[in-house]
């Protein structure tokens, strides 16, 4: 999934991938301009929750989650409820709206000022 999303992204967007939920805390901590996060629940699904539920509950990170799942069920509409999951998308998923809605959220960053 990294090696897509980095095609995807690559010619609008500095993208970093990472391997786990460990290297994404770690990264998030020394890089403070992160635009938005997307977060694959098909690896590592209760570490991923983990992770979103610190950063949306946390007063230090004011940024976008996308999700990118490939069931929709019970369990994903309730977290992504409870979490304020910005974007959710199923896979197979078409890369176009994928970078069209990180674009909005990001409009929407730079309009709220942040």
């Amino acid at each position: 999934m990294n090696y897509l999303l980095q095609t995807i992204f690559e010619r609008q967007f500095n993208f970093v991938p990472v391997n786990d939920v460990f290297q994404g805390m770690h990264f998030l901590r020394k890089n403070k301009k992160v635009h938005a996060l997307i977060v694959d629940l098909d690896t590592n699904a209760e570490e991923s929750w983990r992770l979103v539920e610190h950063i949306k509950s946390s007063k230090l990170y004011n940024i976008p989650v996308v999700v990118l799942a490939t069931n929709n069920n019970e369990t994903l509409k309730q977290k992504s409820y409870e979490y304020e999951i910005d974007e959710i998308f199923f896979k197979p998923f078409n890369p176009v709206d994928l970078i069209a809605a990180i674009n909005s959220l990001m409009a929407t960053e730079v309009a709220a000022g942040y």
